[in-house]
């Protein structure tokens, strides 16, 4: 079985490539990473975000491993959270003293330099022997909240602009061909809910396309491979054909396939045991829901194999 699927799965990466042109979307730590393929053509990869996101990030940054250390110093200091303090408070100063250089903008240098300022008051009184309390801490993070906010917004309208720029140049490169082109996004649980490079896409591919020709997909790490998305973009897509196949219908396989039956035996144990089902609401299959499908007026078709097959009206 694992054989044959393996090269089953080889054979629809192969015709994808060659029939369908698709749009993998990235997590980096520079803004994230677009790659347009087209049959027939050269990979695309599109320029990235400027490199002010990545000073923004950094500074925002910063203050959260100002005050990891600190907490790590004010308990029994380990060997490498006591070697790590001089470097990061020269770190942090060549910063301030490098921050007429760095080509921030007036609205971007003064939260930057407010918040190095904070860094260096908690850094200076670490190296200094003086009492960091829990409430010195929490003042400094406190302190430091309303100018990372304010580097945050400079920091996603400098992303968003940029990928949507790519987008429009890409929209208008494909043509009439945008409208069956397929997107995947990798994810990890802590950015699933607002994942940035989705949502820019569903604006250009529409509310129709999201679990259709716009997929995200959880990867176990924050970065991965163009190969390995393309692996589970492909493999996706060679499901549904199966689940059309079988079923009648291609989402079927886009979510656990012994589901339905789990969510009945479940349901009937809970019952013996007097307890309460936790349970998720049915949504169809063609629900266009995200991050999670969940509402049963959600989409048109069925919402459970059984009703697909016919089994239950």
């Amino acid at each position: 079985m694992t054989d044959i699927y393996g090269e089953a799965l080889a054979a629809a990466k192969h015709r994808l490539l060659a029939s369908t042109p698709l749009v993998l979307a990235l997590f980096t730590g520079a803004g994230g990473r677009m790659m347009l393929y087209r049959p027939g053509h050269p990979t695309v990869e599109a320029p990235t975000v400027p490199i002010t996101y990545q000073s923004l990030k950094a500074v925002s940054h910063s203050c959260l491993a100002v005050f990891e250390l600190a907490t790590l110093c004010c308990g029994a200091p380990s060997v490498n959270a006591t070697t790590a303090l001089p470097g990061l408070g020269a770190a942090n100063q060549r910063a301030l003293d490098l921050l007429p250089e760095s080509g921030l903008d007036d609205d971007e240098i003064q939260p930057t330099r407010h918040l190095l300022g904070l860094n260096s008051q908690l850094l200076n009184r670490l190296s200094s022997s003086c009492p960091v309390t829990a409430d010195v801490l929490s003042d400094f993070a406190r302190a430091c909240a309303p100018h990372l906010v304010k580097l945050i917004d400079r920091a996603a309208a400098l992303q968003v602009s940029h990928w949507m720029g790519v987008l429009d140049h890409w929209q208008a490169m494909l043509g009439a061909t945008w409208e069956r082109t397929f997107a995947a996004v990798n994810t990890m649980y802590v950015t699933r809910q607002k994942n940035i490079l989705f949502t820019i896409l569903a604006q250009f591919m529409g509310e129709t396309s999201i679990g259709e020709r716009l997929l995200l997909f959880e990867t176990p790490q924050f970065t991965t491979t163009p190969d390995n998305l393309l692996d589970l973009l492909a493999k996706t897509l060679a499901d549904r054909e199966l689940g059309r196949a079988f079923f009648g219908h291609g989402r079927v396989m886009d979510v656990e396939i012994l589901g339905d039956a789990a969510t009945a035996a479940i349901r009937a144990e809970a019952g013996r045991r007097r307890m309460a089902p936790v349970l998720p609401t049915c949504a169809p299959y063609d629900s266009k829901q995200w991050p999670w499908c969940t509402d049963p007026a959600s989409g048109t078709a069925p919402s459970t194999l059984r009703t697909l097959v016919g089994l239950d009206p």
